[in-house]
């Protein structure tokens, strides 16, 4: 009996963890889109997906339609990236990067007091799209929505790393990433190209939250706390690859439910994040001798 119940928790503990984990992993890729266009840290990255929550939540409680007022959650998302990119980044593109996180650190604050002060503290959420029975698995349940989101994430992290790596538009907005003058020189629209990112990464996260809030909720500060886990996801992808944003995320997911069932729920954060970072350092630096100097 008593080994039946571990199994049953350790399972459950996956089966949570890996929607955890699709989470971290949208939004990283999201942060990997953005930089990879800009050379910017978005850190205003999980904004999209407060808006596009706290306004479906909204509009559903004012009487509209699931299906309408998720497509109204998402295009405020999409656009919300896409004026975050003009007004606040593009003209200033030539600062010094840092000085450029401290910029999408600064919307970030000013867009959550805006929501305090739209929608108030209180916690908020919709029907779900999928809300048949559990699927069980293994002793533990798993939600259909939770499923959906599991699906998304790994179907984004493999179609975007495919995406970048096949095709001729993805060539041009990692160009425009790397050489903006040189690609423009070539006829490459640099501006397009960025929005284009931009305008896919806060669709990304708006689509997330149509998909978590129904199992967790929304409120008007969430947006820099999944941000943090999607930037250590990114970082781990070193911040260019969304392939490898998918093994960051479900390693930060997975970690942090394993910990929080058998060891402390306090422990989950400062543990798996130091791990996840460590063994991201430890993978960049495998290039690089002790000292500094570069291997043959």
């Amino acid at each position: 009996m008593l080994g039946g119940v571990r199994v049953t928790l350790a399972v459950q503990a996956l089966l949570s963890s890996l929607i955890n984990g699709s989470v971290y992993v949208l939004i990283g890729i999201g942060i990997v889109l953005c930089y990879r266009s800009s050379r910017v840290v978005n850190l205003a990255q999980g904004e999209t997906y407060s808006i596009s929550g706290l306004l479906t939540a909204k509009l559903v409680g004012f009487g509209l339609p699931l299906v309408a007022a998720s497509v109204c959650g998402v295009v405020a998302a999409t656009a919300g990236s896409l004026l975050f990119e003009r007004l606040a980044l593009r003209s200033r593109l030539h600062w010094n990067p840092r000085r450029l996180i401290i910029v999408a650190l600064g919307v970030a604050l000013l867009a959550e007091g805006i929501f305090l002060l739209l929608v108030g503290a209180d916690t908020y959420t919709f029907p779900a799209f999928l809300s048949g029975p559990s699927v069980h698995i293994g002793g533990g349940a798993i939600s259909q929505q939770g499923i959906l989101l599991v699906v998304l994430a790994f179907a984004a992290s493999g179609g975007l790393a495919w995406f970048f790596r096949y095709t001729l538009l993805g060539h041009a907005m990692t160009a425009c990433a790397e050489n903006p003058s040189a690609s423009a020189a070539l006829g490459v629209n640099v501006a397009r190209m960025r929005q284009i990112s931009y305008g896919l990464a806060g669709m990304l996260g708006g689509v997330t939250a149509l998909l978590l809030v129904p199992l967790g909720g929304a409120s008007y500060s969430v947006g820099l706390n999944i941000t943090l886990n999607g930037f250590v996801a990114a970082a781990f992808a070193n911040m260019t690859h969304p392939g490898r944003v998918l093994w960051g995320g479900m390693a930060l997911g997975i970690g942090e439910g394993y910990i929080g069932a058998y060891v402390n729920p306090l422990y989950e954060v400062p543990l798996v994040f130091g791990v996840v970072l460590l063994i991201g350092v430890v993978y960049l630096s495998r290039g690089v001798r002790f000292g500094g100097a570069l291997r043959a």
